[in-house]
Order: structure tokens, then sequence, then C-alpha cells
């Protein structure tokens, strides 16, 4: 136990040498257990405290009060229950405010805890933030009917290798009865043996992925990422805070893999998702309605509402009761590491039957091996 507790201790007595090499040695929460982790004071983790939900959120809107209780009407037209006193509610009732709050997690925003409201009232010539990087765009559903989603804003490349820095984009017309299989991809990224990014991949049967030309990719890549501007980056550290908010990608499996191995120097490793035809295509039809939630106000976070827990999210809205990934080891105090750091959930989903073996590296030489 001692030893443990070292381990983690050294890591959040240096988070600015963390901050400064991009590597955070989450690997040595694995070891404990919900007590262990519930006792030690863990600041640099910022994990949820008592009653925290799991999602961040900073809007701007006219609060009404309605019989049905309050609610925030945001500047973009966005709706949203406000868990909040009759005496607050009453004294913002039609005002413009801004508001700090909590959602229970990125597919449940029917309701919002409010922590921090204040009237708001924009200054004349209030500072306009830098524009969004231009790699990652929302995705839209423009179409769902007649056993088809049409998705909007998918990123593409007409090119063997996706040129750096320059992004192209499709309209594409899915067919979920047509899903062939399902992938949660590891994309490992220094130190190797601790951090990783992981997203969903969907192969097709012929015709069940169709871009604006008429052209069949061999596949469409789901990737939840941190939502950066322009002159900001992404770490591990910085995502621990309200840093930049959060985006639920759509591209094309060919640029998605080109732009990692031919830009990033990087590799990817598939891993199949054990489910049957229903449950693949039912996982297919709620990620792609939950990427094109409009998430502006929302934060990422390392932990609690980033790239891997939200595929265990979507993964738990179509997996029976019995089989579900528990997400909190204590009920919105403390979060599982096993459903959130992406090296861990690899190991637990096998266990669990969820998810199979390696398929094979994806590199530079195995970069036109085709998905099955």
């Amino acid at each position: 136990m001692k030893f443990k507790t070292l381990s983690l201790l050294v890591f959040i007595a240096f988070p600015a040498a963390a901050a400064a090499q991009n590597e955070v040695n989450f690997y040595a929460l694995q070891n404990f257990n919900a007590s262990q982790v519930k006792d030690l004071s863990l600041p640099g983790l910022q994990l949820p405290q008592d009653k925290s939900w799991g999602v961040n959120y900073t809007l701007r809107g006219m609060v009404s009060v309605t019989e049905n209780g309050p609610y925030l009407n945001t500047v973009d037209g966005r709706l949203f229950k406000l868990d909040l006193s009759d005496r607050k509610a009453a004294k913002f009732d039609g005002k413009t405010v801004i508001v700090e709050a909590q959602a229970k997690q990125a597919d449940d925003l029917s309701l919002l805890k409010v922590e921090e409201i204040s009237e708001y009232e924009p200054a004349a010539g209030e500072i306009v933030p830098a524009p969004y990087q231009p790699r990652r765009r929302t995705a839209t559903l423009l179409e769902n009917k007649d056993g088809r989603m049409v998705m909007g804003n998918v990123r593409m490349s007409s090119a063997e290798v996706p040129v750096p820095d320059s992004y192209e984009w499709t309209t594409m017309t899915i067919k979920p009865e047509l899903i062939k299989n399902i992938y949660l991809i590891k994309k490992p990224f220094k130190p190797e043996v601790v951090a990783a990014h992981s997203f969903f991949v969907f192969t097709f049967e012929k015709g069940g992925l169709t871009d604006a030309n008429g052209k069949q990719p061999m596949a469409l890549a789901l990737s939840i990422e941190g939502k950066t501007r322009v002159g900001q980056s992404f770490s591990p550290l910085t995502g621990l805070k309200k840093s930049f908010g959060i985006n639920w990608s759509l591209s094309t499996w060919e640029e998605y893999a080109g732009r990692t191995i031919h830009e990033e120097k990087g590799h990817l490793v598939p891993y199949p998702v054990l489910l049957d035809h229903a449950g693949k295509a039912a996982l297919l039809r709620e990620s792609l309605t939950q990427a094109a939630v409009d998430r502006e106000g929302e934060f990422y976070h390392t932990i609690k509402n980033n790239c891997t827990n939200n595929l265990l999210i979507l993964l738990n809205r179509v997996l029976p009761k019995e089989r579900q990934i528990k997400l909190w080891t204590i009920p919105y105090m403390v979060y599982n590491v096993k459903a959130t750091m992406p090296l861990m959930v690899i190991t637990n989903l096998q266990k669990k039957g969820i998810l199979g073996q390696e398929f094979t590296d994806i590199n530079a030489q195995t970069l036109r091996t085709v998905l099955p």
C-alpha cells in the first residue's frame, strides 16, 4: 500500500513537470480500490466530489419559469431544464444569465444541476474568442427515415495521403441495417504503456455507407475529442480543468487512419466489439444520434467526460442491464478508472466478453488492410 500511495503522490506532486512532458501517470490509479481513492487527497485529478455529476457546462441564456419548473433558453436556441430552487428561479425569471451547471452524463442532458448563476449583460466590445481549430466540426443529422441516416460534416480526404492542416467535408448516407462490424480503436501516444486515445469504427456491407459523390468508404469513425481553439493545445492535465469544449467528430476511416500514420507518425490497434447484429445496428444509431447533439458550452474532462467513457455510455445504451459497465465506483463521488482510462477499459471489456482480441496493428505497412 505504501508503494501505491507513493506512486500516485509523485504524480500529484509534480503536475508542472508532467505537463511539460505531456505525460501523465494515470496507470498508477489502476492498483487503487475505491476506498483508497476516496481517502486520498487528489486535487490534481479533480475527481468528482459528493453528488457531482459527470459533465460540466457553462451557458448563457434567459431563464423562464413555467408550471413544469425553470428552464434556460440559450442564445443558440437550446432548452435546458434547471435544478434550481424556487427562490432563485423567481429571482432570475425573464433575465439573461450565465450559468455554471452539471449534467449527469453525455447522453442525459435533460436536467442541469445549477452550481452558480448570475445575471449577465454583454459588455460593449466584448472580446471574441479565437475560432475553433478547423479539424473538428459538429456532425449534423440531416435525415433519419426509411432506414437511413444522413449525416453532415463528415471529414474525408480525396487524396490517398491527407494534406496536413487541410480538411475536406462531405455528407454521408448510412444504413444501420447494413452494419457489418464495430471496432474500438486504440490510438497510443507516448508513453504507450500508459496513454492512449480510443474511438469507434463502423464497417458496412455494400451500400451501407455512401458519400455525397456516391463513393463508398471502407468505414466510418466516431472520435470524441477536446474541442480546442486556434493556438490552444490538448494535454491530459489541462483536460482536468474547464479548458476546452468537447466534440463528437465523424470521419472516414481512410482519412483518420491516413492522417494518424502519415501526419502524426502514429499507429492504431482495432478490437472488435462483440455484439449481435441487432446490437451493432442499435449502437450505430445511438452513436450517430449523440454525435449530432449540440454540445456548445459543454466541457471535456480527462476522467469523467472523455474519449473513452463516452464510448462506454453508448455501449450501456444497447447492452442488457446485467452486462452494462459500471461508470462510478462510488456513485457521483469516485469515477471508475476502469471505465475511463483506455488501456484499462480494453482489458476490462475483454474480461466481460464485450471486446475481442486485437485484430492487427495498423501502421505504415498495413494501412490498406481491410477491416472485416
